[in-house]
């Protein structure tokens, strides 16, 4: 028996979808962030959770169905032109948007299980097209192996130790999605997008043979994945030029004069600077610090200022505002010690630039994603001088866990972020092209809230079924 069931109707990317012709479903039933984008592509909230029935047997294993002969905008897909009653193709000539969080109640590897699972099911019953919406696209810091020759952090003795014995996950991840039939990704700041192009770039060369096949065959199952790394500077940026004042107490006067923009390692200094720039706030400074890692590539042996603009050498940084941002906080400790450096601390082994000294007004931590673990709170809600922490939703879980940190905490959703980089995926665009900061402020995508709050309305339609 043939894997291929169905002729493919449209490709991705060749015109903005009908939101008839779309359908949004989570990896588990109740969580916002499906719903939301729901609600964004033109569809009910309660979209998510009537399409799909998520069963685990009592043996543990999962089976995903969906539901689409319970409602009417599918029956045409259930009867021939002769009138005769047929099975398997009700999601034929749709477009399923996989939208994947993280959890609580399921460990990750579970729902990597699931993402391969529904998207397999959406295919076998007649999908043309299913796009991952990852908020966390899992296995993204493990993008490389000792045969990565060529990769730029693998290049020593003492590197390639430490990976033997291993195998890059994220490449069989990606792997496996093409395989299921995953046409597009979607994913907001990944830790290393250059990898992970490059890896997408392997896996489609490898599934080549198997693409051409299906091409000339015009069948929805085709083997390649586009993928698509969401830049989050440009909202960022419009954040702290918008509401910066109102919501995280930002002096933005005399352009930002009184603001300095610090990136914690080498990797995540471009992103720093387009916030800085998509800001707008030119008179503000920047810093760049570099770690360097212990032997055991946990402790971190050295932290100096390699890079500064703007930073006055009579001023230092006294009484000015320190925005210090990340991808990620896990343990906290390398955030902790950027902090505390800035504080003035003197800690043991960290080299210092002349233009670090004074005391900074106050701390504004960003990261675009952290579970918030014990470390990383108690580290963040004790320093004082840490007045605000900023958080977007891409891992869901960081709401539940804040704790005491809760009341320095905001919260960006990022969930109308993602459906309209979706909407621009489905008309051959690059996201990152269209959300711009005017794209941005046009479309009111900035949510921001306490944690625990109530989500906004919108005043939107509650959208079709």
């Amino acid at each position: 028996m043939s894997f291929y069931h169905h002729q493919a109707k449209y490709n991705l990317g060749e015109r903005e979808l009908q939101p008839q012709e779309r359908l949004v479903i989570g990896t588990r039933k109740n969580p916002q962030e499906p719903m939301r984008v729901a609600q964004h592509l033109g569809l009910s909230p309660s979209h998510p959770d009537a399409l799909i029935l998520h069963r685990v047997w009592d043996d543990g294993e999962y089976l995903a169905t969906f539901q689409t002969k319970q409602h009417d905008r599918f029956s045409a897909n259930y009867m021939l032109p002769d009138g005769t009653q047929r099975f398997g193709y009700g999601l034929e000539g749709k477009t399923v948007y996989l939208t994947h969080t993280l959890s609580r109640e399921y460990t990750s590897q579970d729902l990597v299980t699931r993402l391969g699972q529904l998207a397999w099911t959406a295919k076998y019953n007649g999908a043309d097209n299913v796009v991952l919406l990852a908020y966390t696209l899992n296995y993204g810091a493990q993008e490389r192996g000792v045969h990565d020759t060529e990769h730029q952090r693998m290049q020593t003795l003492s590197a390639q130790e430490k990976f033997d014995g291993q195998a890059p996950t994220a490449q069989w991840h990606l792997l496996q999605l093409a395989q299921s039939g995953v046409d597009a990704i979607i994913t907001p700041h990944t830790h290393s997008p250059e990898d992970m192009q490059r890896i997408c770039k392997e896996v489609n060369e490898e599934l080549l043979p198997l693409h051409e096949l299906a091409k000339t065959k015009n069948h929805t199952l085709r083997y390649h994945v586009k993928y698509h790394n969401i830049d989050l500077s440009p909202v960022i940026g419009t954040l702290f030029a918008d509401i910066g004042e109102t919501k995280l107490s930002l002096d933005t006067s005399n352009q930002g004069k009184n603001i300095l923009f610090v990136a914690v390692d080498n990797g995540i200094t471009p992103f720093v600077r387009n916030c800085r720039q998509y800001s707008g706030l030119v008179n503000s400074a920047f810093a760049a610090m570099h770690k360097k890692r212990a032997k055991d590539g946990v402790d971190i042996d050295c932290l100096e200022l390699v890079d500064a603009e703007n930073l006055d050498p009579k001023r230092g940084i006294e009484g000015m505002q320190v925005v210090v941002l990340d991808d990620m906080i896990r343990s906290g400790s390398t955030m902790d010690m950027n902090i505390r450096v800035l504080g003035g601390q003197d800690i043991d082994g960290i080299k210092r630039s002349d233009l670090i000294f004074g005391k900074p007004e106050r701390v504004i931590v960003y990261a675009t994603r952290t579970i918030c673990n014990s470390q990383a709170i108690d580290i963040l809600s004790k320093n004082k001088m840490v007045k605000d922490v900023l958080v977007t939703n891409a891992d869901s879980r960081v709401k539940y866990n804040l704790g005491q940190l809760a009341t320095k905490t905001q919260i960006l959703w990022i969930n109308f972020v993602m459906g309209a980089a979706a909407k621009a995926v489905e008309h051959g665009e690059d996201p990152n092209m269209v959300l711009t900061p005017a794209y941005i402020r046009k479309h009111q995508l900035l949510h921001l809230q306490r944690p625990h709050e109530h989500y906004r309305n919108t005043g939107e339609a509650e959208g079709i079924i």
